[in-house]
């Protein structure tokens, strides 16, 4: 009797012990920003970068992508959202390079290549802005849900994140602190 009670006692141990490993190595990484469920292919999006290249989302798989919409004129939440992206990422150090930053205009009549490269160069070296044709820039706002009115001054102001694979992940509120996004692109540079 006793024999068959230890017997059950660690067959029970196991399997509790089991579970824990199964539960710990399955379990999903703990973001901070608002997650997509499921995450879906982020929109194609080909506009023009403020260095006059022509740009194709799609040329950017392996690095995470972090897409803003706004202006350059803008007196409060566009720097503010460029600001703590650009701290976010030098608290991630040589990881930042995986990192490309994107800025989609929503004032396509004063956004201008020199004006958003000015914008942008305050940030670093991996932020691009970019514009072009109504035509183009619309469709780019309706396939991110972005809502541009006011002549690009009043607009949706998420921080989206897209994945390594081109997956949109997960957005941000303009609020959000650099210590929050850096931990969100961390887990994707980590393959999460």
């Amino acid at each position: 009797m006793q024999r068959k009670m230890l017997w059950l006692s660690a067959v029970g141990a196991l399997g509790f012990i089991a579970l824990v490993v199964i539960v710990f190595f399955n379990r999903k990484p703990d973001f901070k920003g608002v997650v997509i469920t499921p995450a879906y292919a982020a929109p194609e999006i080909t506009l023009t970068g403020h260095d006059g290249t022509a740009f194709r989302l799609s040329e950017h798989r392996g690095q995470v992508v972090l897409l803003y919409f706004g202006f350059i004129n803008c007196p409060d939440e566009c720097p503010t959202t460029m600001a703590h992206i650009k701290l976010a990422l030098e608290s991630l150090g040589e990881s930042a390079e995986k990192v490309q930053v994107l800025m989609v205009s929503t004032d396509m009549e004063r956004d201008t290549p020199q004006g958003l490269s000015d914008f942008m160069g305050h940030f670093g070296s991996n932020f691009l802005g970019l514009t072009g044709a109504a035509a183009e820039l619309e469709k780019t706002w309706a396939d991110y849900g972005v809502m541009v009115e006011d002549g690009g001054e009043t607009h949706t102001t998420f921080l989206y994140v897209i994945d390594p694979a081109g997956n949109l992940r997960e957005t941000f509120s303009p609020e959000s602190e650099p210590e929050v996004i850096a931990a969100d692109v961390s887990l994707l540079l980590q393959g999460k």
